[in-house]
C-alpha cells in the first residue's frame, strides 16, 4: 500500500497542510522544529491510533485549534480508500473509512506503517513503557481489531484506579461489590491483551532474528515476555493466561487497597530483549543496541509485507540517519528500498544516503510546499 494524498488541519503545528505523494520515495526536509516528524506522525497515527512520542491526544491538537483532523487516501493495489480521523479537546473523537461514519477502531485495518525514529533506541535500553508500546503497536498491525479492545481496557483501567483510590481511606468492610464487576472486565481485557502480545510477538521474532543477523552476523536474539506479579509457562492458553492473571488480581488486592492503585497487569509488564543470552538493556554496546532496535523495525515490515492483506506497508524514516554510521545507513538502504513507499524526514540533504531521493517537500513552520 502507498498513501497519495494526507490532509491535516490543526495537527500539531500544521494548521492547514495538504500533501500529494508519490510511490517510491518522498523526502521531507526542513530544520529540527518545523514540523516534518509532526506530519509522518499523522500518517503513523492512523496505522496505530497512537503517537510515537507522546501518550493521549492533548497535545496533538495545535494549539489555538479546538480539533485535529488526519485525513489520508491509501492504495491498495487497483483500490483506493480514503480514512480520517478527528480528535476533539471535548467531545467524543471521530473517524470515517470512505466518507462514511466509522469507530477509531476500524481506521488500522486500512493502513499499514512501520516508523523508525531516534527514538528507537528506547526499544532496548529504555523503560518498559516503551517496549509495551512496541508489543501493542505490534498487536495492532496484526490484529487492526484490537484497537478497540485497548480502548475498552484503558477506560476499565482508569475506572478501577478511581475505585481503588476513592477505597484507599474507606474502612475495611467499605462495599467492593463495584470494584469486583470492574475486576471481572480488568481481567478479560487484559488477559486478551497479553495473549496477543505473546502471540504476536511468537509470529515476528523469526523475522527480527533475520534482519539483525544480517545486520549483526553470529549473534543470536530471543526475548522473554515478563509478567508483573506472575509467571506464565511458554505456551500458556488464553484461559490460563487469564487463570493466573485473576489470581494475581486476588492475590495482590489488599496491597491495591492500601497503595489505591492497580499494581498487576499488561499496563506493567515488559520484554526482555537477550542478545547471545545477555540482557540488551544492559549489555548492549551502543551499536548492538541500534542494530536490534532497527530489526524490531524491519522485522515487523517483514512480516507485515508477507502476512498482510495490504502487502508491502508504508515505511516511516523519521531523522534516522543522523544516527546511523555509514555501514549501518546502508544496510539499511539496502533492505527497505524496494518497499512500495517511503517517507523519509531529515534535516539536511547531505544526511540522506544514496539511492534515497525522491520528491521533496519543504517544511518550515508548519508549512509544506512541494519542490
Amino acid at each position: 500500500m502507498w498513501i497519495s494524498q494526507l490532509d491535516l488541519v490543526g495537527w500539531r503545528n500544521h494548521e492547514r497542510s495538504s500533501l500529494n505523494f508519490e510511490q517510491g520515495v518522498n523526502v521531507l526536509i526542513g530544520p529540527n522544529g518545523q514540523g516534518k516528524t509532526n506530519v509522518v506522525e499523522a500518517v503513523r497515527y492512523l496505522a496505530h491510533l497512537s503517537s510515537h512520542r507522546v501518550s493521549g491526544s492533548a497535545s496533538l491538537i495545535g494549539d489555538d485549534a479546538a480539533q485535529a483532523t488526519i485525513y489520508g487516501t491509501f492504495a491498495h493495489g487497483t483500490r483506493d480508500v480514503s480514512v480520517g480521523i478527528t480528535l476533539k479537546r471535548n467531545g467524543t473523537n471521530e473517524a470515517t473509512v470512505s466518507g462514511n461514519p466509522a469507530k477509531l477502531s476500524e481506521v488500522p485495518r486500512w493502513v499499514s506503517a512501520v516508523m523508525f525514529a531516534p527514538e528507537d533506541s528506547s526499544l532496548v535500553r529504555g523503560e518498559p513503557g516503551f517496549r509495551r508500546q512496541f508489543l501493542d503497536d505490534l498487536v495492532v498491525a496484526m490484529s487492526p481489531a484490537m484497537a478497540g479492545t485497548y480502548a475498552d481496557f484503558e477506560k476499565v483501567l482508569r475506572q478501577r484506579n478511581s475505585l481503588l483510590k476513592s477505597l484507599r481511606n474507606a474502612p475495611r468492610s467499605a462495599d467492593t461489590s463495584t470494584l469486583e464487576v470492574w475486576n471481572s472486565s480488568f481481567i478479560a481485557l487484559g488477559a486478551e491483551i497479553i495473549h496477543h502480545r505473546i502471540d504476536s510477538w511468537k509470529k515476528v521474532a523469526p523475522f527480527v532474528s533475520d534482519a539483525y543477523q544480517n545486520l549483526a552476523a553470529g549473534q543470536a536474539i530471543t526475548a522473554e515476555y515478563e509478567s508483573k506479579g506472575f509467571g506464565l509457562e511458554d505456551e500458556a492458553t488464553r484461559t490460563e493466561i487469564e487463570d493466573a492473571f485473576a489470581a494475581a488480581v486476588q492475590d495482590v488486592s489488599r496491597t491495591e487497597r492500601e497503595r489505591g492503585l492497580t499494581l498487576v497487569g499488561p499496563q506493567r509488564d515488559d520484554i526482555e530483549l537477550l542478545i547471545d543470552n545477555r540482557p540488551g538493556r544492559t549489555h548492549a554496546s551502543q551499536g548492538e543496541t541500534w542494530s536490534l532496535a532497527l530489526s524490531l523495525r524491519l522485522g515487523v515490515a517483514a512480516w507485515l509485507r508477507q502476512e498482510r492483506p495490504s502487502g508491502d506497508p508504508i515505511i516511516i524514516l523519521d531523522d534516522v540517519f543522523a544516527e546511523l554510521d555509514t555501514q549501518r545507513r546502508s544496510r539499511l538502504v539496502s533492505v527497505i528500498s524496494d518497499y512500495e513507499q517511503l517517507l523519509v524526514t531529515s534535516a539536511v540533504e547531505e544526511d540522506l544516503p544514496e539511492g534515497l531521493h525522491g520528491k521533496s517537500f519543504d517544511v518550515t513552520r508548519g508549512q509544506v510546499v512541494a519542490r
